[in-house]
């Protein structure tokens, strides 16, 4: 079994005159261990999705999980623009109470109107003319929304060179939210699951940890503004590609994770 190590920084001597320090994290590491993360496939994710698509071996998108039209959910629909000058992206879907994001149609006879909104915020930015035909084929050729979601996230992906693979969960089981989140991903083993901040609401950690024989770490991770809550897409039109990451500080260095409440710096990285 792949074991993690929390390594001990060794005690600071301090001259009588000089400052003390605040303390570091602990450097939490691996032993060729599986870095897993996980996702409902949402509408052109923002920056933190990729974040933790880059620190992983393996991201798992899961398409059984529920549809939800509530305010907070990216489903389909997404802030586009910047931090300071957004509007929603909407696409219109089919879909009934209960029904899982793999059974949404898109109305696809009402997308020429959510293509021009797209068109009208971006048409300024200097990568839309390199991008707006791949762009448009991508977002008029599928019927399903969570196709076309993964069609985008590929593309992103593929765009920036991340090297991650990517899978689709199994349907999951269970009787609350750890349990079916865990049933998904049990199959791979004992893993590092690499978990966005959100997940601290609605999972059980240790219940997590239980069932699955792996250690859950939370990410830090903001991206910088004005790209902290807007689509990726925004920086991919502003950047050429082997420049967006480094502007997000998406980068192969140590990375700041809570494990069991505790910080940590994670010395393991999607090499």
């Amino acid at each position: 079994m792949n074991r993690v190590k929390l390594k001990q920084r060794p005690p600071t001597v301090y001259a009588t005159n000089h400052p003390r320090l605040p303390p570091q994290p602990e450097t939490l590491t691996l032993n060729n261990a599986l870095i897993l993360s996980g996702h409902q496939p949402t509408l052109l994710p923002y920056p933190g999705f990729f974040y933790r698509m880059f620190h992983s071996n393996i991201m798992d998108i899961c398409p059984y999980d529920p549809f939800s039209c509530h305010s907070d959910r990216y489903q389909h629909r997404v802030k586009i623009g910047t931090d300071h000058n957004w509007q929603w992206l909407t696409l219109p879907v089919e879909a009934h109470n209960g029904c899982s994001i793999l059974d949404v149609k898109l109305k696809t006879h009402l997308l020429s109107e959510r293509w021009s909104i797209l068109e009208q915020v971006y048409k300024s930015y200097p990568l839309w003319p390199s991008y707006k035909t791949e762009l448009k084929e991508i977002f008029f050729g599928y019927s399903h929304l969570w196709e076309l979601n993964l069609r985008l996230i590929t593309w992103i992906r593929d765009l920036l060179r991340i090297r991650t693979y990517l899978s689709i969960s199994y349907a999951a089981e269970g009787d609350d939210t750890t349990e079916r989140v865990a049933s998904q991903f049990a199959k791979y083993g004992a893993v590092i699951y690499l978990a966005g901040k959100g997940s601290v609401e609605y999972l059980d950690m240790q219940k997590y940890n239980r069932l699955t024989h792996s250690t859950i770490a939370v990410v830090t991770y903001t991206p910088p503004e004005p790209y902290s809550t807007v689509t990726m897409l925004t920086p991919i039109l502003l950047y050429p590609p082997e420049k967006v990451l480094s502007q997000l500080n998406i980068i192969r260095a140590p990375i700041k994770v809570i494990v069991n409440g505790a910080e940590y710096n994670a010395n393991y990285l999607n090499n």
